[in-house]
C-alpha cells in the first residue's frame, strides 16, 4: 500500500498549534510510552497525523500549485519524541501497532538526533521529468538506479544546520519519487513526482540552544534557509 499521498497532504495541511515544552533527546521510558500513545491516538480518534509545531513551514496547500510555487511544499522537524510519535501512527494506520520494544529501540536509534523533512514536488509533469532521464541514460551521463527511480530528487546535496557556535552537515535521505495528480494554476491537472528529503544531524556535544538554523538547496538550486524554535518541541 502506498501510504505517502495521505500522510504528505496531512503534514501539509495540519499546522495546529502545540504547548511549549523543553526539548528532549534522550526519551525516558515514560516519554516513549507517551509519544507511542499519543500516535496511536491520533490514528484512531482522528484518523489524521497532527504535526503541531513540528510543521515549520508551508508553501503549498496540498495538491494545489499556485504561481511560481516553489518545489518545497512545507519542512517539519522531526525530534526523537516526535519520530516516535509518528512511528505509532503510521503502524496504527498499517494495523501493525508499534510495540513497546520495537518504540525503545526506535528511541534509541535516535537519541541525540533531529531530523528536517523537506516535502517536495517536482518542477515538471512526470512525462518530462521521463524524458529528460532517457534523455540523460542514452548520453551516458547517469546509469539506471536498481533502488529507486532517478528524478529531481537526486539533485539534492547535504545541508547545514546552524545552532549555537556549531555548524552541522548532514546528507540527503530520500523517500520517493512517488506520483500524485496536482491543480495547477491554471486549473487544469497535472502529474508531479513528489518525496520527501530528510536530513538528519546528530546533535550529541552540541550545547543546547533554543534555536537552529537550516539552510538547503532545492534541485535547481534555489537557497532555502529555515529557523526552528527548540524550545518549543519536545
Amino acid at each position: 500500500m502506498n501510504i505517502f499521498r495521505p500522510l504528505a497532504a496531512l503534514a501539509l495541511t495540519l499546522a495546529c498549534s502545540g504547548p511549549g515544552v523543553a526539548l528532549t533527546l534522550s526519551l525516558s521510558v515514560e516519554q516513549i510510552k507517551q509519544a507511542t500513545q499519543e500516535g496511536d491516538t491520533m490514528y484512531h480518534q482522528l484518523g489524521a497525523y497532527e504535526w503541531k509545531n513540528y510543521l515549520l513551514k508551508t508553501y503549498t496547500e496540498d495538491v494545489i500549485l499556485a504561481v511560481n510555487s516553489p518545489e518545497v511544499d512545507g519542512i517539519a522537524l522531526g525530534t526523537p519524541y516526535e519520530r516516535v510519535r509518528y512511528e505509532s501512527f503510521l503502524d496504527s494506520f498499517q494495523d501493525m501497532p508499534l510495540t513497546p520494544e520495537g518504540a525503545t529501540t526506535l528511541a534509541n536509534s535516535l537519541k541525540d538526533k533531529v531530523t528536517f523533512l523537506i516535502y517536495t514536488h517536482s518542477p515538471r509533469g512526470v512525462g518530462e521529468e521521463e524524458a529528460q532521464w532517457q534523455q540523460a541514460y542514452h548520453l551516458g551521463e547517469v546509469k539506471p538506479s536498481d533502488t529507486r527511480e532517478h528524478s529531481y530528487l537526486d539533485a539534492y546535496k547535504p545541508a547545514t544546520l546552524l545552532i549555537g557556535a556549531h555548524s552541522l552537515v548532514a546528507q540527503p535521505v530520500i523517500d520517493g519519487p512517488y506520483r500524485d495528480q496536482f491543480t495547477l494554476p491554471t486549473g487544469g491537472a497535472e502529474f508531479r513526482f513528489l518525496g520527501v528529503v530528510k536530513y538528519t544531524f546528530d546533535l550529541s556535544g552540541v550545547p543546547a540552544a533554543a534555536r537552529a538554523t537550516l539552510r538547503f538547496r532545492d534541485s535547481a538550486g534555489k537557497v532555502f534557509i529555515q529557523s526552528a524554535n527548540l524550545d518549543k518541541l519536545q
